[in-house]
């Protein structure tokens, strides 16, 4: 196995132990392995990346009074590595793992796992990220992820066969932040749309499905 840090979530449902993907890569690296591109947010200043745990980022940035902090994560697909328990069915594919990710990512850092998420459309994803699909989540911030910050955001984007990556806000407050996370939400997407992708039904939209009469 490549050494790497461990996506410190167990995603024990699906017979993954952990999720890994290699360290010691910059962010300009990460970019253009994921086929992304970046503009650093006005207003803010960069500052060194620390250990997290849950959701390990390759840049932060603070605006300048300290009242919002953005943390950016990308996991170029091939990089990521799964390790998988169940014997009798195939390991899933890092294309097949997105909505899992975030939503284990999301209930993980939220305060008693409470997140209120909607994905976009495929044509909102297209416009705004270039992405396959994408999501986002709100939540107040656990005080085992944060102990300056109350609240979050986190905007998670998908392209197959490119990379899954991630717009963290970090606040004290969303609703008196909504013009800076407004201008800057886009601030990290894909160069250029390749093809959509076919999601899987939730389990909300599968208990929603007309039953199959019997013979």
């Amino acid at each position: 196995m490549r050494s790497g840090a461990v996506i410190s979530v167990l995603l024990l449902c699906m017979g993954i132990s952990s999720v890994v993907f290699a360290k010691n890569v910059t962010f300009q690296q990460l970019l253009t392995e994921g086929g992304l591109e970046f503009q650093a947010p006005e207003g803010f200043k960069p500052l060194p990346v620390e250990p997290a745990y849950v959701m390990p980022y390759e840049a932060r940035y603070v605006s300048e009074d300290g009242q919002i902090e953005i943390q950016y994560a990308i996991r170029p697909l091939s990089r990521i590595e799964i390790d998988y328990d169940d014997p009798h069915n195939a390991a899933p594919l890092p294309n097949d793992l997105f909505n899992m990710l975030f939503r284990t990512l999301t209930e993980t850092m939220a305060r008693n796992h409470d997140v209120i998420s909607r994905s976009y459309t495929p044509a909102e994803a297209r416009m705004e990220y270039r992405a396959g699909w994408a999501s986002v989540g709100v939540f107040d911030l656990s005080p085992d992820i944060s102990k300056r910050f109350q609240q979050a955001m986190l905007i998670a984007i998908h392209q197959n066969d490119k990379a899954d990556a991630y717009i963290l806000f970090l606040t004290h407050n969303l609703s008196t932040e909504k013009e800076r996370i407004k201008k800057w939400r886009t601030s990290l997407k894909f160069r250029t749309f390749d093809k959509a992708i076919n999601t899987p039904p939730t389990p909300e939209q599968l208990e929603n499905l007309p039953m199959i009469p019997e013979n």
